[in-house]
């Protein structure tokens, strides 16, 4: 690829992303954001010089913004999540060259995990990720959940696709609780049991986001921008894919649908 890159959304992950392009010598050839128009970006993805469309608008938008890219011959890179309904993402299956953001993949501790997980044994995983978002944060289009998918899609979905990868697909969901803010359940599989708690509530000095293990705790925060070896990846056409990102999509509607009985 060209190593130059259009992209749609300039909110505050932009940043990491624009410093991952920089890391591997690449260019930003367009940037375009919702105060041009809400379909400016249409154009765009049809002129730029750039081979690749980097997604970053609001989530209800990733799954038309990626078909159309692609369907534009544009490798694309979008933000989690890659779609809000399962039936999206499978239409998206179809597409070459479309990936989508998983950065936790990447971290130390994931590859060292992945190394030592073992089919035969089994395991007890206590996942909390509780973290602290303002009034802005809620008043923005996050905190509407037609727009955002709400709290499992904004928060939760980098942590259950990290317990998809290591763990493998569940066998079985029940959810104790879910609000807009705040939920608790549990996921198991054929050999794990995944107590899991979300909580956009935490004070600012008490936030967390581990992965406790067999009793081992795994803290999966991160001052490394690992947007860089999504990147590196990238120029290499490779990523997680629309089939691959389906999972953790499927698993958090079978979540929601968990939480409604």
């Amino acid at each position: 690829m060209n190593k130059k890159f259009a992209i749609i959304g300039k909110g505050f992950i932009y940043n990491l992303h624009a410093e991952a392009i920089a890391k591997i010598g690449g260019e930003i050839a367009d940037i375009i954001d919702e105060s041009q128009g809400p379909d400016a970006w249409k154009e765009m993805v049809k002129k730029t010089a750039a081979d690749c469309i980097v997604i970053l608008a609001p989530n209800h938008l990733h799954f038309e913004m990626a078909k159309f890219s692609a369907e534009n011959g544009k490798i694309v890179l979008c933000e989690k999540p890659l779609a809000l309904k399962s039936k999206e993402a499978k239409v998206l299956v179809g597409y070459p060259n479309i990936f989508t953001v998983y950065q936790l993949r990447y971290h130390p501790f994931t590859k060292k995990l992945k190394s030592e997980i073992k089919e035969g044994e089994n395991y007890q995983i206590e996942m909390d990720i509780s973290v602290h978002r303002d009034e802005d944060y809620w008043k923005s289009w996050k905190g509407m959940s037609d727009r955002s998918g709400g709290i499992l899609f904004n928060l939760g979905i980098h942590y259950f696709d990290l317990l998809l990868y290591l763990f493998g697909k569940p066998s079985e969901i029940s959810t104790k609780f879910l609000t807009e803010k705040t939920g608790e359940g549990k996921i198991s599989g054929n050999n794990y049991v995944c107590n899991w708690r979300i909580s956009a509530e935490a004070p600012k000095d008490g936030q967390n986001r581990s992965f406790k293990i067999n009793g081992v705790n795994y803290d999966f925060s991160s001052t490394e921008n690992l947007h860089i070896c999504v990147y590196e990846d990238l120029l290499k056409k490779k990523g997680v894919d629309p089939k691959e990102a389906l999972s953790s999509i499927e698993l958090i509607e079978k979540i929601y649908a968990s939480a409604k009985k």
